[in-house]
């Protein structure tokens, strides 16, 4: 009655192998996804700044003259 769902089943370990490669597989994606967002971000963040500080800076050589 309960043939194929003994765990020494070729067919149950290599089904099992394939949903766990296919698991992992998923998980570092996603975190490869997840680290690109924070680079990107980053980025963005510090390109940001520095327009900002730019621009200041315009702002007072304008202000002297």
């Amino acid at each position: 009655m309960f043939d194929n769902l003994t765990p020494m089943n070729i067919e149950n370990i290599l089904k099992s192998l394939t949903i766990m490669w296919q698991g992992l597989l998923a998980i570092f994606i996603v975190i490869g996804l997840i680290v690109l967002a924070v680079q990107i971000t980053s980025f963005t963040i510090r390109k940001i700044a520095k327009m900002k500080e730019d621009i200041e800076k315009k702002v007072e050589e304008s202000d002297r003259y």
